[in-house]
Formats: C-alpha cells, sequence, structure tokens
C-alpha cells in the first residue's frame, strides 16, 4: 500500500509532453492505436475504452483527411499535462500537408547531384533511335526532373519540350540550355494539372519516366494518357514506366495506401486496361525497367542510385518479399 502511494504521489506530480509525427495512413489506425495506448500505459496515463474509442475516432478522421490531400502528409499528435482526474493528459491531433514539388526542392538544396542517376534511360535513348534523324524529332519529357534524359536527347539534336514541377529543376535545366546551346523548352508546370497545355499533335515521343508513381489512381493514368493523345502526332510514341501488380494478385488498401507513401503507386492490369480504354492509343511494348536497364547500361552506371534497385524491384513497399508483387515496367504505347 505504501508503494501504491507513493506511485500515486508520483503520477499526480509528473509532468509529461511529447509529440508523435506518423504516416497518414488510414488502413495503419490499429497500429496507431495501440501504439497510443503502450504509450500511456507505460507513461501511468492509462485511458479507458470510452476515451480510446473517442480517440480512434479522432484519429482516423485526420488521417483519413490528410491522406485524402496528399499521400505525403503527415499525422502530429501533441500531447501535454492536463487537470482531468482520469487520464491526467490532454492532447491535440493535427496533420502537415507534403508536396513531391517540396521534396524534390528540399534534394536540391541538400542532395549531391546527380539526383536520379548519371546516363540517360537506355529504353528512352533506343526508342529515339527508332524514329530517325534526330534534328527532325520533337519531344516531350513530362517530369523532366534535372535532365538526365532531356539533355542526352537535346545533345543528339532533337528539340526537347521539358516539363517539369520542380521550380529549381527547371533552373537547373534552363541554365544547362543556354551554356551549351541546347534546343530546350524548359516549362514549370504539372501534368496533371487542368491548365498545363500544350500544343496538340506535336511530338514524334513524348516521355515520362519514374513519375506515375507518384499519381494516386487510375483516373490519374487516365488522365496523363489522355494528354499524350492529344500531344503526340499521329503515329507517335508514348514511352512510361509505371509500378504494374503482377497478374492474379489482388491489392488489399493497406497495401496501396502504403504504396502511395513510399512513391510506388502501383496498377493492375485491369487498372490499366480501364485507363486506356476508348483512347487511340495502344501498347506495342511491355518490359521489366530493372532488367531492361541493368542489361544495357555500362557497369560503372549501375545501379542510377544507391536506392534504385530495390524500389524499382517494389520493396519499398514489400520488403520482406523475396519476388514482390509490383515492379516496375517500360510501357511503349503507339498513338494511332
Amino acid at each position: 500500500m505504501l508503494e501504491q502511494n507513493f506511485l500515486n504521489l508520483i503520477n499526480r506530480n509528473s509532468f509529461i509532453r511529447g509529440e508523435l509525427e506518423l504516416p497518414c495512413v488510414p488502413s495503419l489506425i490499429d497500429i496507431y492505436m495501440e501504439r497510443l495506448k503502450t504509450l500511456f500505459d507505460t507513461l501511468g496515463k492509462a485511458f479507458s475504452v470510452d476515451e480510446l474509442t473517442h480517440l480512434r475516432s479522432l484519429l482516423l478522421d485526420k488521417l483519413a483527411e490528410g491522406f485524402r490531400i496528399s499521400p505525403l502528409s503527415k499525422l502530429i499528435f501533441r500531447y501535454e499535462p492536463s487537470q482531468s482526474p482520469n487520464t491526467g493528459i490532454t492532447y491535440n491531433i493535427t496533420y502537415t500537408i507534403g508536396s513531391i514539388s517540396d521534396q524534390y526542392s528540399n534534394w536540391a538544396a541538400t542532395k549531391q547531384p546527380p539526383l536520379f542517376g548519371s546516363h540517360p534511360d537506355t529504353k528512352v535513348m533506343e526508342t529515339v533511335q527508332q524514329l530517325g534523324e534526330p534534328s527532325h524529332q520533337k519531344i516531350l519529357d513530362i517530369g523532366a526532373g534535372t535532365g538526365r534524359n532531356t539533355l542526352p536527347l537535346a545533345r543528339l539534336g532533337c528539340a526537347v519540350d521539358a516539363l517539369e514541377l520542380t521550380p529549381a529543376f527547371v533552373e537547373q535545366l534552363q541554365t544547362a540550355a543556354q551554356t551549351e546551346s541546347l534546343q530546350i523548352n524548359a516549362i514549370t508546370g504539372d501534368i496533371l494539372d487542368p491548365l498545363t497545355r500544350l500544343k496538340p499533335f506535336v511530338y514524334n515521343l513524348a516521355v515520362c519516366a519514374e513519375v506515375t508513381s507518384h499519381f494516386r489512381d487510375a483516373d490519374q493514368l487516365r488522365l496523363l494518357l489522355a494528354k499524350a493523345c492529344d500531344y503526340l502526332q499521329h503515329g507517335g510514341l508514348f514511352l512510361f514506366n509505371l509500378f504494374m501488380a503482377n497478374e492474379g494478385y489482388d491489392p488489399q488498401p493497406i497495401e496501396r495506401e502504403m504504396s502511395e507513401i513510399s512513391w510506388s503507386t502501383f496498377y493492375t492490369y485491369q487498372d490499366l486496361n480501364t485507363a486506356l480504354e476508348s483512347l487511340p492509343m495502344e501498347i506495342i511494348s511491355n518490359e521489366s525497367v530493372l532488367d531492361f536497364e541493368r542489361d544495357r547500361l555500362p557497369p560503372e552506371a549501375w545501379p542510377p542510385t544507391g536506392w534504385f534497385e530495390n524500389w524499382a524491384s517494389g520493396r519499398d513497399v514489400f520488403p520482406l518479399e523475396q519476388n514482390p508483387p509490383i515492379q516496375l515496367r517500360w510501357l511503349l504505347c503507339k498513338r494511332n
């Protein structure tokens, strides 16, 4: 009894403040609740069943709201002492909103180049060779980044429009174009933005590498494909890569959500067929990005970055899987 009295005295005089930052993933609500319950139990500030039920409802609402706005949103759970006789803790739940542009701007400011690899994608360069004389080719590079594909294409003699949503990357492209006198028109914009409009039926080739992994759903994939149809000449080619689920794999909601926060949004073949429905575009090749690039890049260029192999194989989402059920694939389409 004496020890219990001392423990009660300690609890009444304990002042606890803290903050938890968690990814806004609604499907992880049970895991998050278990962590909070364990935390408060450990601190001697246990919640009642009713209080936990109320907390769960508030937490789930914020997780869903934050994730709906952006998969890069972070839930912020702050707690501190209160005069409540039951818990002795008061809390506040908010979230911060992240964006791809902000993340890449931070990369540009803090990481050493090259951010995405020192060599262009071999699939891009081989596809350009199929088109004929480079000086006759008009190319659109969607999500051009720092110019890993844009600059080599322009050096071949192609005229390249580079669409990129991160202003810091656009500035780098503009500087490189001026320094080397290259035919590059660097445009700040998001391909999914309705206000982003380019001239129709202009391009022989559109390229979209390592971009769809940031998308949210099949509707955004369809918008990309529809815009590519608008911009390409008849007979033009659209080369893009995306994470595809293996045939027969039935993804769960938590796997979909985790892929989004891991920059590995994936699609089933049903998603892809729905996105292509009624569009004047047909798939003419479908190949593994890892296999294609590993076999053709020079040894000193492989892997393009330290994170590329795990990411492209799907292990950022399924780190414990010997053969993850998703993988990054090159799709080459023809505009009819």
